[in-house]
């Protein structure tokens, strides 16, 4: 099960790392603290705790306290779950290519993206996010990064609303009939 975890985890860094590398290429600036201090610093404290996850595929036995009996099948749901979450994550980091950012602000030569995981909600890096911590954790038999995660995605959540004020500043009228049909997190279903 850690190898199959770490099979799916390699592509996902190789993947995200060469888009946060590819959008930094312009140079630009980008002024975090217009998400504001304590969500700025949330997120980075959150993200270090998610790290320690892959100290936990290495040395489950550090974190005892922290798993529960979960049955092998169930936590090879886990194992799909997390594919699925890290697949989706890709995807949308080819379809955002260089605009991505890890703050709220958009960049100068940003271009409207309503494609690929864009075309079912506004915020798929955060729906993926949630779909693979919570996986994560249920394969790995533990109630703590499904936790971290929890509190990751509220951040996320309150952050949303900043980011899409500047969206909206960004893209106007286009964003605004956006918001109108897809969802912010989930797909909307009617």
């Amino acid at each position: 099960m850690r190898t199959a975890l770490v099979a799916i985890t390699i592509p996902f860094l190789a993947v995200g790392l060469y888009y946060r590398v590819r959008s930094m290429r312009s140079g630009e600036k980008l002024d975090r603290t217009k998400e504001g201090l304590p969500i700025m610093i949330g997120l980075r404290l959150a993200g270090v705790a998610i790290i320690g996850s892959a100290f936990w595929i290495w040395r489950g036995g550090l974190f005892a306290r922290a798993t529960l009996p979960v049955p092998e099948w169930i936590r090879w749901i886990g194992v799909a779950g997390y594919a699925i979450g890290v697949a989706w994550l890709i995807w949308m980091f080819i379809s955002l290519g260089s605009n991505l950012t890890d703050t709220v602000v958009t960049r100068r030569d940003a271009h409207f993206v309503d494609r690929g995981p864009y075309r079912y909600v506004r915020n798929p890096m955060y729906t993926g996010i949630l779909i693979a911590g919570l996986s994560l954790g249920l394969a790995l038999g533990t109630w703590l990064l499904p936790l971290a995660v929890a509190v990751i995605f509220t951040i996320l959540a309150i952050r949303t609303r900043t980011e899409e004020k500047y969206l909206i500043e960004r893209f106007g009228d286009q964003y605004l009939t956006y918001m109108k049909h897809v969802g912010r997190f989930f797909p909307r279903l009617l």
